[in-house]
């Protein structure tokens, strides 16, 4: 019966009456319960509606206990709930507070009673207007803060910040060294400030190939791909900000074509995306403006200069600042105003140059710096006519700097040109040293080349890295060639790189802690650099192979798939097939390509050639654990694609090799991927079976996993699967329980991946079907937003379904264009798992919206499609919706062909031990007699499937099979 609120007690939890304006303040948020808003800072939280009641119950009384009961009541006035529904909310609730299950600074569960709001609580009431201010504040963003400011571009950034309002490509382009990357940051820090928009800057510089151009701005703003199309991930994350994105591309120049791809279809992405560029050249692409940025300014040529005057410009500006940080003793007097002043004409107001030539005011004075500029100047007057004039002067300057170093300092310099990026002290001592050049050696001139602000010095948690300017690395490199040296060092950089890997395989068989990352993280640029190199004309394709094997692990934990199938590819094109001592690592290398490849690029015929391969030299390798590994990707492929029964015949094979070896991890993960197509193939009770098993399994104390965190964590996986075969055979709490169980444990871990296998296979369709749409839309938001964060590909298609089906039970026919999408996008990509579901729910909407013809049609398909792949699951659903396609245009189903689907439905139901499904189909029979006049057949019919049920009597289709019997068992007045 519904909870009565007519005379509510002293303590109950009513809904308040709502005055605007009324705002509860706690910790950083801000909730205004009459436009039902919650605001962190001043930024708008996405929560669902029930779980923001909850949220307004528990801070109208801080500090009291909140029963259970009251906060049902308060949340469900008008229904009965399960107390499970409460946790799915209160779990939505803290999680867009920003806690773990495991700290309560909010809200504090009193076990066994309910739950307590434990933070200080602020009311206030403030005027309308004010009550909901703009929800442009506290974006997200990754710019540093800044080091120094930006001299002499205060105008420039005023005027740049303008332009970026009226248009969406912006482009500053100019010479190297001439301030593009300062400026952009000052903008971007300036549109932090504003708070308008979520702000994210994109270092391109250190890329050598432009196919990793997505990657770069993916790893920018946090977005973990499990796709090759990571432009289309980037587009649907943009797409579902709620908050205007800017992107600064910085260094365009050496990916350009990329780059500008790539700017294009960000803007296209979303109406308020803006990107912010930098580059030697303008992009070219559609729409951009383009801005020159100009050197800065110089004094004239005037003897009578003074200081102060000099100062005016902002070349000066920029040469005093930087020699006074320098050489804190540097006073610069009205006598070297002209100098100074004519040392930056020379270097044409290139920033970099004036700072590099200010910091060799430690060891000269003014009108010596002057006089080596101008000998520098005089030996390149005769330099290659094509370079640029400002480039010519920044080359100038720089090989002026490395003519000051000495003969130790310029060797470490040109072999540091090595490095892509930023590296430590221990790899550079191993790469740049040798014989002659000894370990102290590279160390002190390591650091004198800090101290000339030659290399930059960034320290983090516990390390110090270190890093070449992007203008000087080109300089080292250059010299490096010139050397003749750059070959060689660059043997040694990814053999030294071969070596750091190789020590890191075992990653292929666990999950890696927080110092894995933090060691192996920062360098997979110098493993491309060096893959780069091996394979290569002058380079040494063994240690590329050997270098790409060992780091499989490090692209699977950064969740770099797709790159790590490129590469991959890579060494398998570089090997001789015909030399037998390659098996092993062409073996592996299959091994890998055949999973990187199913999770990035669906069903396609290099799947099933890859773990042909890998299987054919295992099984000639007497290798058991690559053979497993093979037929698991194998397996894990046809169950992605629909293949059951394929999957079926392959797992028998595989259960055999891992119960001969005794493999526990490979048994209860056969188990497992076996349960899944059993259960779409209509085996409820056998894969209930073996999923109890796994579970026991898991329970036990001497369990372990080898599954990498690209992998859906095996438990939680067992859960939802438990879960969804609970609820077809009619355990209707019991599969709500493993449901929300699998969804705290996921949460617990933060695992992305999980959490979206959880909520697509489980927690939202069981949702769905219980009639809880309130807790199903708390989900898909988070299911959503995950989607587009972590380019979680594989569910886009699945959680545009579920979101087209809540649409549906919301009676919004914008439903039926998203699964119509949804259905279409399964079919390209190859994803059958779960086709014949979206199909039904399809259809079902279709016929609510009255349109009989394609609702048939779907059916239709969707049954021959089943029978097709063996997915019989869900077939006496299907007919059930025939069923009542038929009703649908002959009411009394004169032809009883309604009554034979739904027999149909019911028999297949009952084979398949589906009692759900069998109640659904029992109900649309009974309800069909019941308009024949036939009220004792219909109850004859219903009742006892009804009756057999023990539990989930709260859940929608037992209600309304109760409330049918009723009806039923009524006289006629």
């Amino acid at each position: 019966m519904p909870v009565s609120h007519d005379s509510p007690g002293r303590n109950a939890v009513v809904a308040p009456l709502e005055a605007t304006g009324i705002t509860y303040l706690f910790g950083s948020f801000r909730l205004i319960p009459s436009q039902k808003t919650l605001l962190n800072g001043d930024a708008r939280v996405l929560i669902g509606g029930r779980a923001l009641e909850v949220l307004t119950a528990l801070v109208e009384r801080p500090g009291e206990l909140i029963t259970k009961k009251e906060l049902m009541a308060r949340a469900w006035p008008r229904s009965v709930v399960e107390e499970s529904n409460l946790k799915v909310h209160i779990a939505a609730l803290r999680k867009s507070l920003g806690e773990s299950p495991n700290d309560q600074r909010f809200v504090a569960t009193v076990v066994g009673r309910g739950y307590q709001f434990v933070a200080p609580v602020q009311r206030t009431v403030i005027p309308p207007e004010l009550a909901v201010p703009p929800t442009h504040s506290h974006p997200s963003h990754n710019i540093p803060a800044a080091l120094v400011r930006p001299i002499g571009r205060t105008e420039t950034i005023e005027d740049l910040q303008g332009r970026l309002s009226r248009t969406r490509l912006l482009t500053v382009a100019g010479p190297g060294g001439i301030g593009k990357t300062t400026v952009a940051l000052a903008i971007a820090r300036e549109i932090v400030e504003a708070g308008a928009h979520d702000v994210w800057f994109v270092n391109l510089s250190r890329l050598s190939n432009a196919s990793f151009v997505p990657h770069a701005v993916a790893n920018a703003i946090g977005l973990v791909v499990h796709s090759d199309d990571i432009p289309r991930a980037l587009a649907h994350y943009f797409r579902l900000r709620n908050r205007p994105q800017l992107v600064v591309l910085d260094s365009c120049e050496q990916v350009i074509e990329a780059a500008a791809i790539i700017a294009e279809q960000m803007i296209a992405a979303a109406p308020h995306m803006r990107v912010l560029a930098t580059s030697r050249e303008p992009l070219h692409a559609v729409g951009e403006h383009v801005f020159r940025l100009e050197p800065l300014d110089n004094p004239p040529d005037s003897a009578t200069l003074t200081l102060q005057e000099a100062l005016h410009y902002a070349a000066v500006e920029l040469f005093v600042e930087r020699a006074v940080a320098a050489r804190g003793d540097f006073a610069p007097t009205d006598s070297d105003a002209p100098v100074v002043a004519q040392i930056c004409r020379r270097l044409d107001g290139i920033a970099l140059a004036i700072e590099l030539a200010a910091t060799r005011l430690d060891a000269f004075g003014v009108h010596e710096l002057l006089g080596l500029l101008d000998d520098r100047f005089a030996a390149l007057a005769q330099g290659r006519r094509t370079a640029p004039e400002r480039q010519k002067t920044l080359l100038a300057t720089l090989d002026w700097s490395h003519q000051l170093l000495p003969e130790s300092e310029r060797v470490v310099l040109r072999r540091l040109g090595v490095f892509p990026g930023a590296f430590s002290l221990g790899s550079a001592a191993a790469i740049v040293g040798d014989d002659p050049l000894a370990y102290a050696g590279v160390i002190d001139a390591v650091a004198s080349l800090v101290a000339k602000s030659m290399l930059s010095a960034n320290a983090g948690n516990d390390a110090v890295r270190y890093r070449l300017l992007d203008t000087t690395r080109e300089y080292a490199r250059r010299k490096l060639a010139e050397a003749g040296e750059l070959d060689i060092v660059s043997r040694r950089h990814a053999g030294y790189f071969r070596d750091l890997y190789a020590r890191a395989e075992d990653g292929w068989n666990r999950s890696p802690d927080a110092r894995w990352l933090a060691d192996h993280e920062p360098t997979i640029d110098d493993v491309r650099a060096a893959l780069n190199w091996a394979f290569s004309a002058q380079g040494d394709a063994a240690i590329g192979i050997a270098l790409t094997l060992s780091a499989i692990p490090a692209w699977i934990h950064l969740s770099s798939l797709d790159e790590c199938r490129t590469r991959v590819e890579q060494a398998l094109h570089h090997m001789n097939a015909d030399t037998p001592a390659l098996e092993r690592q062409r073996m592996k290398l299959y091994s890998a390509l055949a999973a990187t490849a199913l999770y990035t690029r669906g069903m396609v015929s290099q799947v099933d050639t890859a773990w042909t391969n890998a299987l054919a030299i295992a099984e000639r390798l007497g290798d058991k654990e690559y053979q497993l590994r093979s037929l698991f990707a194998a397996c894990c492929g046809f169950v992605y694609s629909g293949q059951h029964r394929a999957a079926d015949e392959l797992l028998k094979k595989f259960r055999a090799i891992a119960s001969e070896t005794g493999n526990a991890v490979s048994i209860s993960e056969g188990s497992r991927i076996t349960a899944f197509a059993w259960h779409h193939m209509g085996r409820q009770s056998e894969a209930r079976t073996l999923l109890e098993g796994v579970l026991a399994w898991y329970a036990s104390p001497t369990h372990r996993s080898q599954l990498s965190d690209n992998h859906v964590k095996g438990r939680e996986g067992t859960r939802s699967l438990m879960a969804s075969v609970l609820w077809f055979q009619g355990m209707l709490d019991r599969a709500q329980g493993e449901a929300q169980q699998a969804l705290d444990d996921a949460n617990a871990s933060g695992h992305t991946l999980t959490i979206g296998y959880v909520l697509v296979f489980a927690f939202i369709p069981l949702a769905l079907h219980a009639g809880e749409l309130d807790a199903a839309e708390d989900a898909l938001v988070t299911l959503l937003d995950s989607v587009a964060k972590h380019g979680l590909i594989l569910f886009d298609a699945m959680a545009l379904g579920l979101h087209g089906a809540v649409r549906l039970e919301r009676k919004d026919p914008a439903g039926l264009a998203m699964l119509h999408e949804a259905l279409a996008q399964l079919r390209r990509e190859h994803i059958g798992m779960r086709y014949s579901l979206f199909a039904g729910i399809y259809a079902r909407g279709l016929l609510d919206f009255a349109r009989i013809e394609e609702a048939r049609a779907t059916v239709e398909e969707a049954l021959a499609w089943s029978e097709a792949h063996d997915e019989r699951w869900y077939i006496p659903e299907l007919l059930r919706i025939r069923g009542d396609l038929l009703a649908a245009t002959d009411e009394r189903d004169s032809q009883g062909a309604a009554e034979a689907a739904y027999q149909r439905a019911i028999e297949i139901a009952r084979q398949q031990d589906a009692l759900f499904l069998q109640l659904r189909a029992a109900r649309s029979l009974a309800a069909l007699k019941h308009r024949q006049g036939e009220p004792a057949r219909a109850e004859q019919i219903l009742a006892p499937v009804y009756d057999r049920f023990t539990e989930g009597f709260a859940t929608r289709d037992l209600k309304e099979a109760r409330t049918l019997l009723e009806r039923l068992r009524t006289p006629p007045h």
